[in-house]
């Protein structure tokens, strides 16, 4: 199959019900003076190429875990995966997590054939800016760059107005595009809903581990930028170092950045969770935080699913020092006066009542630690709380809004996982079966099945067919997949109870908050 694009044609690739575009240019590569500017257009051109290798991530640590070996500046790429039959399909567009700092359209785990085979769906994986590249505001430091600001943000729209330009021609219907995403991704989709640019470009959307509420205010985004202007090696100006600096020079101002904000303590979340790059309330691209946007009715013409992994944190918690964090065996070193000081730095003046509340609720597992206590509330403040009060913002407005739980537990990283994070991503696009699958989901055909029920259920939104599930605005419940009972409530209401004044409601929230 080859598709003629005003751009040029690109030539794809055939196999298992599918035919696969990889590497396929949204935007001219951001180099250059183009580093601190928006995404500019493509040139109309009769060139032809073969769609067969995939692009590089954006900038970024190498990371094996997610398949990045290396990455670069040129990155604003597509993949596509069009199944086999009569068109035109429905379009679902994916933007991948890594905490606005990694991460790879690339990556097996993303492999888009399985789901769009099995649900007759065109499958769209979007990369974009990442890490100061993406997120960083370098006007008011740099003002003779002429930057542009949210440039990350700025990717993931263009990325979805190429896609209503020219998905026609791959087999997509512009009219049916549903946006997905897990993690960074998830409060990517999240955003986008907030943003009146893209908003009217997509119909539905799935938030996968993701919430409304992670977005910067300015005067942060400008902590965070001077943290990392001052880490970049050099003489000169702020524009001359920015101008200056090469990859590796870049990675490494990012990661000196992210310990002087916590050393000087200007980011209040805990340190083995500090998002220092996130998109920005501008008032302009972003006027609003999220969730307060989505609560005030203005993404009431788009569908909305949300789903958690009941275990999110213990990814997090228990990577181990591959990721850089404390071992098991370190872990359950921490006595509970270690323990409540981490609870008391995530919860100012509620970290007794929270410690004393998770000590009721969650009974370590003794393969890992105490520290389960912690993993519990870290999992609510970042994911289930957030999940609860953007399904409650779009629900005041929409009657299908959905809400889903992960319970399926994995053994990675030689410990009992529990539900963690990115569990759910190896069920949405059908690769339990592949070695990166396995490693979340040990593979075989209970995952296999489960991977279909979660496929069909995606499938059927992105269509615009009926999805079973409990409906959120008439019970507050969401439909579980894996082990346990077929339908549950996000929190007690005790739980509830404690969150309520630490994670405001929509429209009481401060951008910033919620990272």
């Amino acid at each position: 199959m080859k598709v003629e694009l005003p751009q040029g044609g690109y030539q794809g690739l055939a196999g298992d019900g599918v035919v696969e575009f990889r590497g396929v240019p949204f935007a001219l590569p951001p180099v250059g003076e183009l580093r601190f500017k928006a995404p500019r257009p493509l040139p109309d051109s009769d060139r032809s190429v073969n769609a067969d290798r995939y692009p590089l991530p954006s900038l970024q640590v190498k990371n094996p875990l997610m398949g990045v070996e290396d990455s670069g500046e040129d990155c604003l790429y597509l993949n596509i995966w069009v199944p086999e039959g009569e068109g035109p399909f429905p379009v679902m567009l994916w933007y991948h997590g890594g905490g606005y700092i990694a991460g790879s359209v690339s990556q097996p785990l993303y492999n888009g054939a399985a789901l769009a085979a099995s649900q007759k769906v065109v499958v769209v994986h979007a990369a974009y800016r990442l890490g100061a590249h993406g997120f960083a505001d370098f006007a008011a430091i740099a003002p003779e760059l002429e930057a542009d600001s949210n440039l990350g943000l700025r990717d993931q729209v263009a990325a979805l107005e190429w896609v209503n330009r020219h998905i026609e021609a791959f087999g997509g219907r512009p009219d049916r595009v549903t946006l997905f995403g897990e993690s960074a991704g998830g409060f990517s989709v999240a955003t986008l809903m907030a943003t009146p640019r893209a908003r009217p470009l997509f119909q539905a959307a799935i938030v996968q581990s993701g919430a409304g509420d992670f977005a910067l205010a300015p005067e942060e985004v400008a902590k965070v930028t001077s943290a990392f202007v001052e880490a970049l090696p050099g003489e000169g100006s702020a524009a001359d170092k920015l101008r200056q600096a090469d990859p590796k020079a870049w990675i490494a101002a990012q990661n000196q950045a992210l310990r002087t904000l916590v050393k000087r303590g200007l980011r209040d979340t805990t340190p083995q969770f500090a998002m220092n790059f996130q998109p920005m309330v501008d008032g302009d691209l972003l006027p609003r935080l999220p969730v307060d946007a989505i609560a005030d009715g203005e993404a009431r013409d788009i569908a909305l699913m949300a789903s958690v992994c009941r275990d999110e944190y213990h990814f997090f918690q228990y990577a181990g020092p591959m990721a850089g964090f404390p071992s098991v065996e370190e872990l359950r070193r921490f006595d509970e006066a270690e323990i409540l000081r981490r609870f008391q730095r995530a919860l100012p003046q509620h970290g007794q009542q929270a410690l004393s509340y998770y000590q009721r609720t969650v009974t370590p597992d003794p393969q890992r630690s105490n520290m389960d206590w912690f993993s519990a509330m870290e999992t609510d403040r970042l994911f289930r709380v957030p999940t609860l009060r953007l399904l409650d913002a779009q629900a005041a407005h929409r009657d299908d809004t959905r809400g889903f739980q992960f319970t399926w537990t994995s053994q990675q990283f030689g410990v009992p996982m529990g539900a963690c994070h990115v569990i759910d991503v190896p069920f949405v696009f059908g690769v339990t079966d592949t070695p990166a699958g396995m490693f979340f989901t040990g593979g075989g055909e209970p995952a296999r099945a489960l991977a279909a029920e979660v496929q069909k259920v995606w499938g059927d939104f992105a269509h615009g067919r009926a999805v079973q599930g409990p409906a959120w605005k008439d019970t507050r419940r969401v439909r579980q997949f894996g082990p346990g009972d077929a339908e549950a409530a996000l929190l007690d209401a005790d739980g509830e109870a404690l969150w309520a004044d630490i994670i405001p409601v929509p429209g009481t929230a401060k951008p910033g908050q919620g990272a």
